[in-house]
């Protein structure tokens, strides 16, 4: 049975097909006078509400001021998703961002009209929550009243004051890195298990998590200097906590790059390659049916397989200290091959290596510190 049309102080939605389709209608003020204006919206009633909504909050004449999750819901999640769908930003952050809103942010604020926010109010909730969480929520809150500044909904943006910000943290994360040669027992013990390959991608060339994952059998290359072989893989590529195969989103623009990988680590994944060619297998790092394995089983395994074992994600920070410190490697080397943007302007328009001339610098500067340790 069709829903009954309802009365509205503003606008009006036709049930096309319920819960399916409905036609939105509304009056708005042009530069030719007032026109009727409708728009055919897809979705449950509930969206088409709150689509309606939005529109009001846009165009109506006597426009009211939104609530905080008004403006959330028609400008700052849009725009992430767009983010996201364009690749400038992954899944992983739109899926943190959203369940910081649903849990952190939206019970304390969401009804809360842009224009009425105080800072006193904003201290005392920073305070009971976690450190983590209140960073986060302010970053975002922040955001989203930036819109509401610039479309002259609010005065100011009051989340943009300096607060005390909580001590506490929900959950202490482990700050432990490999020394090199932990790093290199742990290579030892690891061989034929699941985590092999993506622990040497990550604690011998700098991928996080999801990147490991991602590597195809088929990408890797073989380069040899001065008698040393060196593996390559590019990172385009990342998994998720679930799903079937990886997805083209990486956390930067970037985080697309080349990493290297040194002997002698780098024979064993080439040999690993070699192993996986073999079966018919795609991926550097399979669950067993020759599909990549998620972020999720790769820490099962990881805590399965090494019982007083560091957090997998810390490998890459284990990469980064011991790169540095003991192989010699400059650090503007090893940001690049990081994924990460080297500081100033010339970071930023002028520094652009190739991956020949990044692989130049890496292999002969830890070509001097293989070489030298054998000496010793």
């Amino acid at each position: 049975m069709p829903r009954r049309s309802r009365r509205r102080a503003w606008g009006s939605i036709d049930s096309a097909i319920p819960n399916k389709k409905y036609v939105l209608r509304w009056t708005e003020n042009t530069p030719e006078g007032r026109r009727r204006r409708c728009e055919t919206f897809y979705g449950t009633y509930r969206e088409a509400d709150l689509r309606l909504a939005q529109i009001r909050v846009e165009r109506a004449a006597d426009k009211p001021v939104p609530t905080i999750g008004e403006a959330y819901k028609t400008w700052y999640l849009p725009e992430l998703e767009r983010r996201v769908s364009d690749g400038e930003a992954s899944k992983n952050t739109l899926s943190q961002y959203t369940h910081i809103w649903k849990k952190v942010i939206e019970p304390r604020w969401s009804r809360v009209p842009v224009d009425s926010t105080r800072a006193l109010d904003i201290q005392e909730w920073l305070l009971t929550l976690s450190r983590g969480n209140a960073n986060q929520a302010i970053r975002i809150l922040r955001k989203i009243m930036d819109v509401c500044v610039r479309y002259e909904l609010a005065e100011s943006n009051k989340f943009r004051e300096v607060f005390d910000m909580p001590k506490k943290q929900s959950r202490e994360r482990s700050r432990d890195v490999y020394t090199l040669r932990e790093a290199a027992d742990v290579f030892g013990t690891l061989h034929g298990k699941a985590t092999e390959a993506a622990f040497i991608l990550s604690c011998f060339g700098s991928c996080r998590t999801g990147e490991s994952l991602g590597v195809k059998v088929a990408e890797l290359d073989r380069r040899e200097t001065d008698g040393l072989v060196f593996a390559l893989a590019p990172i385009t590529r990342q998994m998720e906590r679930t799903g079937d195969f990886p997805t083209g989103t990486l956390k930067t623009k970037s985080s697309k790059r080349t990493i290297i990988v040194p002997p002698p680590y780098s024979l064993r994944l080439l040999e690993i390659a070699d192993e996986r060619r073999a079966e018919g297998i795609e991926w550097m790092t399979h669950r067993g049916d020759g599909l990549p394995m998620t972020t999720r089983q790769l820490r099962h395994e990881w805590n399965t397989e090494n019982e007083k074992s560091i957090p997998f994600a810390n490998c890459r920070n284990s990469w980064r200290t011991f790169a540095e410190f003991e192989w010699n490697v400059d650090a503007a080397t090893l940001e690049l091959l990081m994924g990460h943007r080297l500081p100033g302007v010339s970071g930023s328009h002028y520094l652009r290596p190739t991956i020949d001339q990044l692989y130049e610098t890496f292999s002969s500067q830890y070509a001097e510190y293989f070489f030298g340790l054998r000496q010793s």
